[in-house]
């Protein structure tokens, strides 16, 4: 069965190949393998009730989305990404192939839209790999999903329990500091690591961190940090950041 659905999505990449973009450094982008595309598909479908949920993929330069709606169901799927070439990649792809991906093009260092962003019940998203984006994307998952209105609401465990952010972050077996930098970030919005699978994503390129990266399955607790929700910060993209940096 895998083997058939794997098949099934490197047929449309292949399809369409020529229309799909190379990987933009400066968004710190690196495509994941196919396989690994598939393995994220099949952790989202295995969410209690996916078919029942709205999906929300912040950045997908993986095509996530599209190996997801190859064989799988959620009430609503919607991709934000700054980058008008993924975007145009995937809208091309749903629109072939009947497929139900919205896009919507967007800079993730600035709010999200509160009319259009709001209840939103499982998150993806495999942000650059520096703390602030990390901090950024979590931020964005948390306003997507817990929306805004009477705190006392939005801090009950019923409501918490049935969302899910799901975030890949990468760091070598020597730069263990910077997964722990990451763990203290997760814990100071409120969040909880429900499991954590080590080199669960498999990428062509990214020597850095060893070509592959982590998955982290959270969720948001009784304690999650409100306040936070407006706040972000300008640069968090490596390439943006000085190479005398040392805030890992």
């Amino acid at each position: 069965m895998l083997e058939d659905y794997l098949k099934k999505f490197l047929e449309i990449i292949s399809k369409y190949k020529k229309q799909r973009h190379q990987p933009e450094r400066n968004f710190d982008q690196f495509f994941c393998t196919e396989e690994t595309a598939i393995k994220r598909a099949n952790l989202i479908n295995s969410l209690p009730q996916i078919e029942n949920k709205n999906l929300l993929f912040l950045g997908d330069d993986d095509l996530t989305s599209i190996a997801f709606c190859l064989s799988f169901k959620a009430k609503k799927i919607m991709v934000v990404d700054i980058d008008k070439r993924i975007l145009n990649f995937i809208k091309i792809v749903a629109e072939k192939e009947n497929l139900p991906i919205e896009i919507y093009e967007h800079d993730l260092r600035n709010p999200l839209p509160k009319n259009e962003f709001k209840n939103y019940d499982v998150v993806f998203f495999d942000p650059p790999y520096t703390p602030e984006a990390v901090n950024t994307f979590l931020l964005k998952a948390m306003e997507a999903s817990l929306g805004s209105g009477s705190n006392f609401k939005r801090k009950k465990p019923e409501f918490l329990s049935q969302k899910f952010y799901l975030m890949s972050y990468g760091y070598t077996e020597r730069e263990t500091e910077k997964g722990l930098k990451i763990q203290e970030i997760i814990t100071s919005l409120g969040l909880i690591i429900q499991e954590k699978f080590r080199s669960f994503n498999r990428y062509y390129g990214a020597e850095s961190i060893g070509s592959k990266s982590d998955l982290y399955i959270l969720q948001p607790t009784p304690r999650v940090n409100l306040k936070k929700l407006d706040s972000f910060r300008s640069q968090f993209y490596t390439g943006q950041r000085s190479s005398s940096s040392n805030e890992f």
